[in-house]
C-alpha cells in the first residue's frame, strides 16, 4: 500500500462498544469493504463473533475467527494477534494494544475507544502515535 490510511477515532460514551462495533461492521461491509476486526484476545473475539450472528434479526454478516478459520472466504475476519492479522481494506481496532506494526496494511483504520480509563489512556497513546507519523486523524464523539 502506497498511501497512508485514513484513521478515524470513535469515542464512545459506553464502557463497552460491541453493539456499536456490530453496527459499524454492518455499514462498512454493505459498502463493499473487507474488514479485519482486531480484538484484545480470544475471549473478546468469540464474544464479538456471537454478537455479529445475533445483533440484527433481519441481517447476516459473513464472518469468521482468524486465524482459527484461516482458509475462510468470509469478507470479515475477527482476530486478536498483532503477529497474524487478516488482509482487508478496513481495520477496526478494539484492542488497547499497539497496532502500529501493521496498521499501514489497510486503507482505513477505525479506532473504537470505550468510555473507561484504560481504553481512553491507550486511545490517547494511539492518537498521538498516528499524529506523530503525520497521519490525518478524525475524531467522532458519539
Amino acid at each position: 500500500m502506497s498511501e497512508q490510511p485514513q484513521v478515524d477515532f470513535y469515542i464512545l460514551q459506553q464502557p463497552t462498544g460491541e453493539r456499536f462495533t456490530c453496527q459499524l461492521v454492518d455499514k462498512v461491509w454493505h459498502q463493499g469493504y473487507p474488514i479485519y476486526i482486531h480484538t484484545h484476545g480470544l475471549t473478546h473475539a468469540k464474544k464479538l463473533d456471537d454478537m455479529l450472528w445475533t445483533f440484527k434479526q433481519d441481517s447476516f454478516i459473513p464472518h469468521d475467527l482468524y486465524p482459527d478459520e484461516s482458509n475462510s472466504i468470509a469478507p470479515i475476519k475477527i482476530g486478536y494477534s498483532v503477529d497474524n492479522y487478516a488482509p482487508a481494506s478496513v481495520l477496526i481496532n478494539l484492542a488497547v494494544a499497539d497496532i502500529l506494526g501493521f496498521y499501514h496494511h489497510f486503507e482505513r483504520v477505525a479506532e473504537i475507544v470505550f468510555n473507561n480509563d484504560v481504553a481512553k489512556q491507550w486511545g490517547r497513546v494511539r492518537y498521538k502515535s498516528y499524529k506523530d507519523l503525520g497521519l490525518d486523524v478524525k475524531v467522532h464523539n458519539l
